[in-house]
């Protein structure tokens, strides 16, 4: 499973980006993570706001991985977006 989905990416500014730098992106180790079928389908190429990983305790993990690939691919962020990882953040501390 991405993290950050492709589809996701490729709406917040990777639609630009060259054919190489898709494939950085598609094969960035901390953008992939190992979860069973049904996890990846549940997920598919939601955001935050519209999905989080089952287990709470991954959480903040989870946000801290987000916005570290999206500022590292320079991506987009939308306001319902950045509403929900503020609130993610702000449990963490």
């Amino acid at each position: 499973m991405y993290i950050v989905p492709l589809a996701d990416a490729h709406r917040h500014g990777a639609g630009k980006w060259t054919r190489d730098q898709r494939r950085v992106f598609a094969n960035h180790l901390e953008n992939l993570l190992v979860v069973d079928d049904s996890a990846n389908q549940s997920k598919s190429d939601q955001a935050p706001q519209e999905w989080l990983p089952p287990r709470k305790d991954y959480w903040c993990e989870y946000d801290k991985r987000w916005q570290r690939i999206k500022d590292k691919y320079r991506l987009w962020y939308r306001s319902p977006e950045l509403k929900t990882l503020g609130s993610l953040a702000a449990t963490c501390r």
